[in-house]
């Protein structure tokens, strides 16, 4: 599975983000307060991705996105606790 996501993304001349946990938690809190949505950790994990791509000027505020959040952050309350 890893060498043929690396091949698809070198073929296609696509990227790839990485977003650590403490990243998460806080955009999953973010994404809580501001649109009352309770985002499961993959969720927030593509929100971050998009907000870091945004900063680095790799897209722009005029491009559309869509975003798949498919999970409820109900099922990972554990990782909030603190």
């Amino acid at each position: 599975g890893d060498f043929l996501m690396l091949r698809i993304l070198r073929d296609s001349g696509g990227g790839a983000v990485t977003v650590d946990d403490e990243e998460m938690i806080r955009i999953t809190r973010e994404i809580g307060a501001s649109e009352g949505l309770f985002v499961a950790p993959e969720g927030a994990a593509c929100f971050a991705a998009l907000k870091s791509l945004l900063e680095r000027g790799k897209i722009s505020h005029g491009e559309r996105m869509v975003i798949f959040n498919t999970g409820s952050g109900i099922k990972y309350l554990d990782c909030y606790e603190s």
